[in-house]
């Protein structure tokens, strides 16, 4: 096969679907950060084109550097086949304890999180950047147990393996302490251990157990972790304090009425200074939900959805259990950022800091969600047709 026809064979083998999801989410993300934290745009006073030019906030464009990133990591990505990333697991799996370690020793605090390592003015969320290292190492863990076999796990023995090890880098982000990032990690776990069929026998007691230790992790919580659960049970309980943020959140959702106000617009409550702060980061939905309404708020909620049908979809397409997993926790990982975000921006979920993927901003979430994108196109690119989900 000469080159160019190699060329155009892997171009038609790339999932499209999910190249265009990714594209639109993270470029409406931008519009979104930029409507949120630049001026409003007077129509009267000066053209769009002139409005575009004078655009003083930074943080776009520090997005779009970081998307950028993201997608050349991709490109490498596909390069590599990720079979042959399995035999590197274990280094990968102790590279990032070891990087959650020194971030709990020597990290940045912010936001009552010590999370961040800084390299001069630029800082790294570790915890977001091992997600999709994690999501590599326990499909390689499930795969090989359920390989070759009519079954799932049925054996406690051959779970324990599993559980360590993800233990292990869960503990290190809750003693950050950093709740929120520790339930997406436990998310994926129970989703994949749902997917490898995992036996009722052994989940039954699992589940029974933890949720006989909710007490005593309820007295392991910080008064700050209390106060953000009583007041998601009761945000009137402290409106100029923890609830403040909640409330605010919903106020923005509900002003855009059916249609929105359009992004830009000097109508927007969130123009108004600190009217809702993290306004471009945790309560992204809602100060964007402002500006396109309840029918955009539907189409981008639907879009999301549909990103994460269609990943559930190829996953059953993959040729090996190794390569299935990734998708499947890739799937559970954005699916848990999605509706925890969004719950918590309309009030039906506690406020954990967890971002919207692709449209919230922040560096350290969009370059692994990137990479997390980059595994499952680098699955599909060399995946065999199995039964269709």
């Amino acid at each position: 096969m000469s080159p160019k026809n190699k060329n155009y064979d892997i171009l038609k083998r790339i999932d499209w679907i999910t190249v265009l999801l990714v594209l639109g989410l993270a470029f409406f993300g931008m519009i979104a950060i930029a409507s949120a934290t630049c001026t409003a745009f007077d129509p009267d006073t000066q053209t769009f084109l002139e409005y575009v030019g004078s655009l003083s906030s930074s943080l776009p464009l520090t997005q779009f550097i970081y998307f950028c990133l993201g997608v050349i990591l991709i490109i490498v990505l596909l390069f590599v086949d990720y079979s042959n990333i399995r035999e590197f697991c274990n280094i990968i799996y102790w590279g990032c304890v070891a990087l959650l370690v020194i971030t709990l020793i020597f990290g940045a605090n912010q936001r009552g999180l010590k999370g961040w390592l800084r390299i001069g003015s630029v800082g790294i969320q570790t915890s977001e950047i091992c997600k999709p290292l994690i999501i590599l190492v326990l499909a390689r863990e499930f795969a090989e147990r359920t390989e070759n076999k009519s079954g799932g796990i049925e054996k406690f023995r051959d779970l324990f393996p599993i559980l360590w090890r993800f233990l292990i880098p869960v503990a290190l982000i809750a003693a950050q302490p950093d709740l929120g990032t520790a339930m997406v990690y436990l998310f994926i776990l129970v989703g994949l251990l749902f997917m490898s069929k995992t036996s009722f026998k052994i989940l039954g007691p699992m589940f029974g157990a933890a949720l006989a230790m909710l007490p005593i992790a309820w007295l392991l919580m910080s008064e700050d972790q209390k106060g953000r659960i009583e007041v998601f049970l009761d945000p009137s309980k402290d409106p100029e304090g923890k609830g403040f943020n909640v409330i605010r959140a919903k106020t923005v959702s509900s002003s855009g009425g059916f249609r929105g106000k359009g992004f830009f617009s000097q109508d927007l409550l969130t123009q108004q200074s600190n009217f809702l702060p993290e306004d471009h980061t945790d309560f992204i939905f809602s100060s964007t939900t402002e500006a396109i309404g309840f029918v955009g708020a539907i189409l981008l909620v639907g879009a999301y959805l549909f990103l994460i049908y269609h990943l559930f979809r190829i996953s059953m397409r993959a040729r090996d259990d190794f390569g299935m997993y990734i998708i499947i926790g890739v799937a559970c990982m954005l699916f848990f950022h999605v509706f925890e975000n969004i719950g918590m921006n309309i009030g039906v979920m506690p406020v954990t800091g967890i971002p919207l993927p692709l449209v919230s901003y922040g560096g350290s979430n969009l370059l692994a969600t990137l990479i997390s994108i980059g595994l499952v196109l680098n699955v599909y690119l060399r995946s065999q047709r199995r039964t269709p989900l």
